[in-house]
C-alpha cells in the first residue's frame, strides 16, 4: 500500500510561551529511533510555532531520511517537539500498527525508499513528502504484524539479554583470573 493510505499528516502545533520549558526531539539515524536532543525555554526558540507530537505518531526528518532518521514516537517523548524539517503522521492503526512501521523503518528496503523520495544537490538533499507518500511498503494483515512484532521484539530482548549475560561472565572471568593468579583459587 502507498504510505498515503497509512498515514495522516498531524498538524498540532503549539505557540512557545517564553517562561515555559520544552522538550525537543532528535532523529537518531539508520533506524536508532527518536531520543530527547534537550529541553529548551520558550524565549531560546527561534520560531515560536513547533509541532507537538504524540506517542505512535511517525516521525521523519525531511533532511536525513535517506540515512534512515526516521521513527515512531516512543510514549516517553509524548507531547514534545520538533521544528518543521520533521514531518509528522498519525498511522492508521485499523491498518498498520505503529510498532509494525517502527521496525519496518529499520530496513534496507526502507531507507531506499526513503534515498529514492529524496531529492536536491549535495548537501541540500531533502525528502520530498509528496514523493514519499507515494511508495509502496507490504502491509500485511493485522494479526500477522503482530506476530512479526511480537517475533522481532523477542529477538531483541534474547540479543540483550545475551549481552548483559556477556558483560557479567567477562566480568566473573577477569575476576577468577586475577583469583588464579593470586593463589587463592
Amino acid at each position: 500500500m502507498p504510505f498515503g493510505e497509512l498515514l495522516d499528516p498531524a498538524t498540532e502545533t503549539i505557540q512557545s510561551e517564553p517562561d515555559r520549558i520544552y522538550r525537543q526531539i532528535s532523529v537518531r539515524l539508520w533506524g536508532a529511533g527518536l531520543v530527547e536532543r534537550d529541553q529548551i525555554s520558550g524565549i531560546q526558540m527561534a520560531s515560536t510555532r513547533r509541532r507537538r507530537v504524540r506517542a505512535g505518531q511517525f516521525l521523519v526528518s525531511r533532511i536525513d531520511a535517506r540515512n534512515g532518521a526516521v521513527g515512531v514516537v516512543p510514549d516517553e517523548l509524548d507531547g514534545a517537539l520538533v521544528t518543521n524539517d520533521f514531518p509528522v503522521f498519525s498511522v492508521r492503526q485499523e491498518i498498520m500498527l505503529p510498532q509494525y512501521l517502527n521496525w519496518l523503518t529499520k530496513t534496507g528496503r526502507f531507507v531506499h525508499l526513503c534515498v529514492r523520495a529524496s531529492e536536491g544537490t549535495t548537501n541540500r538533499v531533502r525528502l520530498k513528502i509528496k514523493t514519499f507518500l507515494g511508495m509502496t511498503i507490504p502491509v500485511p494483515p493485522l494479526e500477522e504484524q503482530r506476530r512479526i512484532v511480537t517475533l522481532l521484539e523477542n529477538i531483541r530482548n534474547a540479543n540483550s539479554l545475551s549481552l548483559r549475560l556477556s558483560e557479567q561472565s567477562s566480568g566473573l572471568l577477569q575476576s577468577a583470573a586475577d583469583l588464579a593468579f593470586q593463589g587463592k583459587l
